[in-house]
């Protein structure tokens, strides 16, 4: 939820005055706003470099063209950069599906990550470590990857 926080803020405030005026701010209603708050948005894309509805996927080719073509320009450097990111971001969200954040990497990973990353041609550590990127939203997630 790492730079999402206030976002979630936000949701869970609201919802927690709504459920305050309805009278019904007990300790088991209190825990499921925040859980069904988290888990949405959780699901909300990450942001990506220049993901738009024209792009269809094809951003992160346009930015390794550009970086190809311009090896020593800062800024096509750095719209890769974002592109890969924003395409672990991607890879991360599905791999949450498949494995929810209550599962520990150990447990994703028995159960449904290994089969994953075999089935897109990565490893384990890669899809565990997209998965926290999904989870947290933080780049710092990535280090040691591709990234």
């Amino acid at each position: 939820m790492h730079g999402r926080l206030d976002k979630l803020s936000a949701v869970v405030t609201e919802r927690l005055s709504a459920a305050a005026k309805a009278g019904q701010l007990e300790w088991p209603v209190v825990r499921a706003i925040v859980g069904q708050a988290v888990d949405e948005i959780r699901r909300i894309a990450l942001p990506a470099a220049g993901d738009t509805a024209e792009d269809d996927g094809r951003g992160l080719g346009r930015a390794l063209a550009d970086t190809d073509q311009h090896p020593t320009d800062t800024q096509a450097v750095r719209r890769l950069v974002d592109e890969m990111a924003a395409a672990d971001g991607r890879l991360g969200q599905i791999a949450l599906e498949l494995a929810p954040a209550f599962l520990s990497d150990q447990d994703a990973a028995d159960t449904v990550l290994a089969r994953y990353a075999n089935d897109i041609g990565t490893d384990v550590e890669t899809a565990l470590t997209a998965r926290r990127y999904a989870l947290t939203g933080d780049r710092h997630a990535l280090e040691g990857t591709w990234l």
